[in-house]
This record gives structure tokens, C-alpha cells and sequence, in this order.
């Protein structure tokens, strides 16, 4: 198939999205005069759910032109329309958790059709993805520890190589001092910098069991967010398949799927 040929049929499915687009914005829309007539819902938390669920198909059409911009392999737009599409489906999942509140079957028949679309959505950008992103080329093993530095450690995804975890020694947003940063696939947080010795010796080790170990007795149940016990890889956001929960709007935790099919929560 010619060069040409193949970017028209490329361009041509990607325009194709606006009519999923569009039946998520009628949706949208009907959720939002759902919301503009209900009677015992504060005014306040009635304008923060309906800009939830618009954040939600903004966020689509933000990742739709850039995707579009992406045609020609350029990861840099891909990588950013992949962000806006996990930032919008966050969205929606922490929508749903707000007008699963209303007990009536408009709701949850909105409900149903909006999952409906928005999988669909998230297939095709998907399929998009996989088929525009240029392959990497694997020569050798994947190093699961990589040490950048003495002060820099990276813990890489099993499956694509993208850095996973993060950590260093510097200062956090609100740090006066440096501590011992942690850069995870669901958050970052920062640790007294007395335990970086005791991280770096592990580290060494190659052991991820033991860094997970280390995290689940210095910083929270969870551990290592971005590694499976049970596999003893780490995977990146993408291939751990995180989802977030949402309760009545607020964030409630994170389950990581790996590719294997272990769950577990991951952020709490």
C-alpha cells in the first residue's frame, strides 16, 4: 500500500472518531440538564459535578487533535493524547460515582450509555495508538533497576521500558530540604533522606521484592505501587492497567491489573 494512500486511510479514521465524539457530548449534555433540574442538590456541588463530567469531554477532544497532530508518528503528540484520554476517563469514572447517588433509572440508564461510548472511545484511540507509535526495538533484556547515579535510581515497566519509578535525592514541591524523593505511576512523595542509604544498598541488590518491601514499611501498605508481587516485575501506569475509584466524587484509591491478570490496590 502506497505511503499516501495509507495516511488518507489513517486521517479518514481518525475524522471517523467525531461521531463517537459526538455521541459522548449528547450524552454529556443530557447529564448536565439532568443535573440543572435536580431540586435537592446544592448549587455549589451541582456546578462541581456538572464541570466534572464537561472536564470529561473536553479532555477527549483535547486527545482527538492530538492525535490528530500525531498522524505522522510524532510520539511526542501521541504520548500527550494518551494523557488527555487516561485524564479523561479518570474524569468520568469520578463522575459516575457522583450520579450513581441519584437512585433513578435516568441516571443510571446515562450511566450505562455513557460507559457504553466512552469504551468505545478508548478502543479507537487505542487501536490509533498501537498502530501510529513506532515499535521499539528490543535487543536485549530489560534492566529492572538502573542506576543513573549514586543519588538516582530508575525502576523501568517489564513490558515497554518506560521509567516507572523514580527515586532521588532533592526537594519536593513543599520541601525546605532534600529528602528522599519517590516518583511513582500513581503519585510522588518525599521521605527523610536518613533512609536514602538504606534504599540505595537495596536497590544494588536487584531485588524488587525487597524495594517493595522497603516502601511497605517506610511509606504505606501498598508498597511499590508500580510492581506485582506476584509477577515480580514493575509495569508503567498503561501496562498495570491502573484504574482509579471514585466515592460520591472523591478519590478513594487506585487497583493496579497487570498483563497476567493480578490485582491489587496500588494507591490508597
Amino acid at each position: 500500500m502506497g505511503e499516501k494512500k495509507l495516511k488518507k486511510e489513517i486521517i479518514e479514521r481518525i475524522w471517523k472518531l467525531r461521531d463517537l465524539i459526538k455521541d459522548l457530548e449528547v450524552i454529556k449534555d443530557k447529564i448536565v440538564d439532568l443535573l440543572r433540574i435536580e431540586q435537592d442538590l446544592d448549587e455549589s456541588i451541582k456546578k462541581v459535578w456538572i464541570t466534572d463530567v464537561k472536564e470529561c469531554y473536553y479532555r477527549i477532544i483535547g486527545a482527538w487533535e492530538l492525535l490528530r497532530a500525531g498522524i505522522d508518528g510524532k510520539v511526542k503528540y501521541l504520548e500527550s493524547s494518551k494523557i488527555f484520554v487516561s485524564a479523561g476517563k479518570s474524569r468520568l469514572t469520578q463522575f459516575f460515582s457522583e450520579l450513581k447517588t441519584f437512585d433513578n433509572e435516568k441516571a443510571e440508564r446515562l450511566i450505562i450509555n455513557a460507559k457504553e461510548i466512552f469504551d468505545k472511545l478508548i478502543q479507537a484511540f487505542q487501536n490509533e495508538f498501537d498502530l501510529l507509535t513506532p515499535k521499539k526495538i528490543i535487543e536485549k533484556p530489560l534492566e529492572p533497576i538502573k542506576k543513573i547515579s549514586e543519588k538516582n535510581y530508575q525502576l523501568t515497566c517489564s513490558i515497554c521500558g518506560e521509567i516507572s519509578v523514580i527515586f532521588t535525592i532533592g526537594k519536593g514541591t513543599l520541601d525546605k530540604d532534600e529528602k528522599l524523593i519517590f516518583n511513582g505511576i500513581t503519585h510522588s512523595t518525599s521521605l527523610g533522606k536518613e533512609l536514602a542509604e538504606e534504599l540505595f544498598m537495596t536497590l544494588k541488590t536487584k531485588d524488587l521484592s525487597k524495594v517493595h518491601d522497603f516502601m511497605k514499611k517506610y511509606h504505606s501498605n501498598e508498597g511499590l505501587d508500580a510492581y506485582c508481587p506476584e509477577c515480580d516485575k514493575v509495569y508503567c501506569w498503561e501496562h498495570y492497567n491502573a484504574e482509579e475509584v471514585f466515592d460520591i466524587g472523591f478519590y478513594d484509591c487506585t487497583y493496579g491489573i497487570c498483563p497476567k491478570g493480578h490485582r491489587r490496590i496500588i494507591d490508597d
